[in-house]
This record gives structure tokens, sequence and C-alpha cells, in this order.
């Protein structure tokens, strides 16, 4: 090929030229790059790769004539960059919060530090932790190999810390695996640095192009790229809504930040915008349907990237749209799931707002509350978008367009809200040693959505759990209605037994260590003595206990109690 149709200059940087650049504001982001994301083991690798020679990929540079649109890597520098990172951001982010000792931006638009440790002994590098901090072998941190020009004094304080330890060390070999270190600075990068001939559009199609080749990307981030090149201050209310649900607001000003305590991502809100305004469930035809292209004929054209960007961007403005936010925020919350923790799948959570947005459109508002509430319990209670979401997402978006929502919501519930679901299938996915279970989650709802209070005890269960309620001493507990011990020393059984949600109930701390592992009859006899009929009937009936219980074989407890718990659930959900 003739080098003048080439869009790249082919160069070779050392890591120290790299950060530097970076460190004085030479190099940065484009809006296109995603927050730093990489985990610290991906970085301990990264390092372990550099210190070992190995190859660790290309960099991507775009040599840029007029700064615009650009985050800081260094967020203390305001110089204008004369590069932008296309491929490489996160090994350069870690690298530069490494060598630099400096903060960068996280996924959660947190302040984070990155802290590497190298035992010099074993040659290993591993992850700081509290363990390492207080081991004699490691340098609990590798930024300090890098504050000075030379390692002589780092190295002499690290092998004076050693001398006493009853090993065979070679102080020469630990001199000189400590400067291996170092010299990481002088690794040879392979750079490509794009022509600044190129504009933004070319850019970004680069950069999809890069990252599709690998799992760098997913399809709601080539959505993000092209915003930043059509409709940048869409991305940035999109950014900045995702910011202030992760922070308390300032002053009582309006904010994303909400009663739940639930923090979209990008994809959340993006899979929210595609399914209102597109109904779409493959984000890949969104993406598609935003560059212009006809999905029959496969024809890119202007006229109808611009009438799909036009369509997208009022979507964004009402999924954004704060009073819209909050009142979908308030029906959820109204159905008994008044924590963030208490939704176990954050798909369902935002397919069921696109699903809102849709009926404010076409309903009264008291008919919507009631129909959301039931399609969000629905589909957590049938785990509807766990397993290959978006096609069920596609296929639920395309009868929703053939028949209406509120038949298409009736009729779904109808066909699968069987006696045989109550009866049957519900009691056995309440068959679960894990309290992040999908039933019981939806058990714990069915309780606070009842006002119910903890057991034996004036505080309600929805006070304990909403995510404003914080104790400087533990409150609550989930006690083992068998206790565990009692279980383990009468009949040897395992933690996956007993500790079978049907088996959990909250109650005070204090009664759950009086109770200890006293044998049921004993304590239950102790706690109910002095109770009517008519109460000890109630508790039965509001917990979901067997009247048989406490004279029940364990067993034929759990199995009972399971379709009590289920009954629970039935109830409340057609209360909604």
């Amino acid at each position: 090929m003739n080098n003048r149709n080439l869009t790249f200059t082919p160069k070779t940087y050392q890591l120290e030229n790299l950060i530097n650049d970076i460190d004085t504001g030479n190099i940065a982001l484009p809006d296109l790059q995603r927050p730093f994301v990489w985990d610290t083991t991906k970085v301990r690798d990264l390092i372990d790769s550099l210190y070992k020679g190995l190859p660790t990929g290309l960099i991507i540079l775009w040599e840029i004539l007029e700064a615009n649109n650009f985050k800081k890597i260094n967020q203390e520098n305001k110089r204008d960059p004369r590069f932008l990172v296309i491929d490489g951001q996160q090994r350069l982010t870690s690298l530069f919060s490494i060598i630099k000792n400096k903060n960068i931006i996280s996924k959660n638009v947190h302040k984070i530090k990155i802290k590497i440790s190298f035992n010099p002994i074993d040659e290993k590098f591993e992850v700081y932790n509290a363990a390492i901090e207080k081991s004699k072998e490691w340098i609990p941190n590798i930024s300090k190999i890098f504050e000075n020009s030379s390692s002589f004094e780092l190295i002499e304080e690290y092998l004076n810390k050693i001398k006493d330890l009853d090993k065979n060390i070679d102080r020469k070999i630990i001199a000189h695996r400590i400067e291996k270190v170092r010299n990481i600075l002088n690794y040879p990068f392979q750079v490509l640095e794009l022509s600044p001939d190129l504009d933004p559009e070319e850019v970004s199609e680069i950069f999809v192009r890069i990252n599709s080749k690998g799992q760098t990307l997913n399809q709601s981030d080539f959505i993000l790229t092209l915003m930043s090149v059509y409709w940048p201050e869409g991305r940035d209310k999109l950014e900045n809504f995702i910011k202030k649900s992760h922070q308390l607001p300032d002053n009582n000003m309006p904010s994303s930040y909400n009663i739940i305590g639930i923090k979209p991502i990008p994809e959340t809100l993006i899979r929210t915008i595609v399914g209102y305004t597109f109904n779409r469930g493959r984000l890949k035809y969104a993406y598609l349907i935003l560059k212009g292209r006809d999905l029959e004929n496969r024809k890119i054209s202007e006229e109808l990237r611009e009438k799909n960007l036009n369509i997208f961007k009022e979507g964004l403005e009402k999924t954004l749209d704060l009073t819209t936010w909050h009142n979908f925020i308030k029906i959820i919350h109204s159905a008994g799931f008044i924590d963030d923790s208490l939704i176990c799948s954050k798909v369902t959570f935002f397919i069921t707002y696109s699903i809102y947005l849709k009926l404010l459109q076409k309903q009264n508002n008291a008919n919507v509350e009631s129909l959301i509430k039931k399609w969000f319990v629905f589909s957590i209670l049938t785990q509807r978008y766990t397993t290959s979401p978006e096609s069920k997402i596609e296929e639920d978006l395309n009868k929703i367009k053939n028949i209406g929502i509120e038949k298409f919501i009736k009729e779904t519930i109808k066909i699968n809200f069987t006696n045989d679901f109550w009866e049957i299938i519900l009691p056995e996915h309440l068959e679960s040693a894990s309290t992040l279970n999908f039933a019981y989650l939806t058990y714990l709802a069915a309780l606070i959505y009842d006002d119910t209070k903890v057991l034996f005890s004036d505080i309600k269960l929805r006070d304990y759990l909403k995510p404003s309620f914080k104790s400087p001493k533990k409150t609550i507990d989930k006690h083992h209605i068998y206790p565990k011990n009692y279980l383990i020393n009468n009949f040897n059984l395992g933690k996956k037994d007993y500790n079978q949600v049907a088996n959990l109930i909250y109650i005070e701390y204090k009664d759950n260590i009086k109770i200890s592992n006293k044998n049921p009859l004993q304590y239950w006899t102790m706690y109910t003595k002095n109770l009517t009929t008519k109460e000890l009937n109630e508790i039965y009936e509001i917990y979901s206990i067997p009247k048989e219980f406490p004279n029940m074989e364990y067993f034929d407890f759990l199995k009972k109690r399971r379709k009590l718990m289920a009954k629970k659930i039935e109830q409340y959900f057609y209360k909604l």
C-alpha cells in the first residue's frame, strides 16, 4: 500500500514519555471513551507483563488540531491536549495512576488511586491489601519505586527491613528486581498516530471497529460513541444524570438521586430509551438505526440518520425527565421494593421503566400505576428477562406494538400465573439458601407492602430495610426459625440446609441472642405463652408459619412454609 493512503503513522514511545504527556495534559481522552473500568487484578497483570517484557498491545492516539469534547486523565492539569487516546485508555490510565501516584476517575465517578504491591523475594505482583501492608517481604505500593530518579534509597530501605528474615536472600538479586520494576518506564509501546485530517465521525468509526473485535465495548458503548459525534450535549446529559444518581443532592436541588437508591449505568438507560423510542430490545439494531441504516434494505442515508437521532433525542429527554423518573421510582417503591438491594434484576427494572414511558402516552395515571406494579413483580417472579434478555425484550415490545400495552400485560400475566405456578413452581423457587433469591426478595417486598412488623417487635420491617436506615448497633437480625446450632448439633445439617430462606425470619437482635440454639418448642412456648389463640393465629398468618410448628420435622416444616410464603406472594400480587 502507498504510505500516502495510510490514515496513521506508526511510532514507538517509551512508557515514561507517554505518562509524562498525560501528566502535562498533552494526552487526554475523547468524549467517546468510557470511564476507567478495569478491576485491579487486570492492572496487576498488566504490570507483570511489562516487568517480564511481554507484548501488551498497540496504543492508538489521534492528533488533533483543535481541542474540543475531551476528558482529562490527569484532573490536575488544565492544558489543552494535542493527542486523544482512541485505544489503550484502560492501560494508560492505570499506569498513570501507579507511576505518578495520582487519582483517576472510576466508572462510579469516584476518585481512586490504584495500588499494586511487589514482593522482590518471590518476584510477584499483587493487588494491595491490609495483610501485605503488615508483611516485611512486600513493597506495599510500587508507586514509591517511581518517585525518585534513582531506586537506591528504596532498595536500601527494603533490604534493611528484611535483614532479620530467616531466608537465604541475595542482596544483589533483590536490588536488581526492584530496579527492574523501575525500568518498565523504558518499556517500548507501539503507537499508531491517527492523522489530524480525520474528522470525528471517521475516528468514531475506527474506534468502534477496533473495539468490536474483542470484548472491550458492548452495544451501548457504540451508541455512546455516536452520541459523542452527533450529539455530545446529549451524552453529557446522560452522564450527568448517572453521576447525580450516585450522590446526595446539594441544597435539595432536583436530582436523579432517589428513595430506592438505584444507580443507573449508561447501558440500562440506553436500553430504556431504545425500547421506548424504537421498540427494540437488541441494542445492535438501535446502533444501526442511529447510524441511519434502513434495516430492510440495509442502505444508510443521512436523512434517515437525522430523523432517527431526533426520535432518540425526544426519548432521552422523556427518560431523563426528573418528574417522570421519580414518579416511576415511587411506583416501584410503593410495591414494597423500597431498597435497591431488593431488586435482583436491574434489566427488569429498566425495561419496566421503558414500558412505563409507553403507558404514559395512552393510559390514565391510576391504571398506569397498577399495571406497572404488576408487570414489574410478574417479570421478577417469572425471571422473564434473566435468560437471553434482549430477545425477550424485543419479542415483548413487538407484541406491545401489535396488540397494545394493557392487553399485552393482562394476557401475559393470565397465561403464566396459573394455579400450578403459585402452588408448585413458586414454592420450588423458594427452595434456596441464598437471601438474594428473587422469590425470597419478592416475599420481603410483600411483607413491606403489608407494613409488617418484625416478629415479636413493634419495629416495622420497612423502617429497618429502607436505604436511609443507619444504626450504630445491630438492632435487627435474620433469625433461623429452627436455630442453626440446634440443627447442626442434633441433626448434623450443613449450611445449605439450615440456611434455607424458608427457615429465616427477621427478629430483634436481642431476641435472637436470647433464643440462641434452643429447641424450637422451648423458645416458641416462651414467647407465645401469654398470647390468645387469635393472636397466635395472626402470627402464623402474617409470617407464613405453619400452625403445626414447632411440632414438625424440619424438612416438612420447610416444605409447608414455602407453600405459605408462595401464598403470601400471590395474595400480595393481586392486591397491587
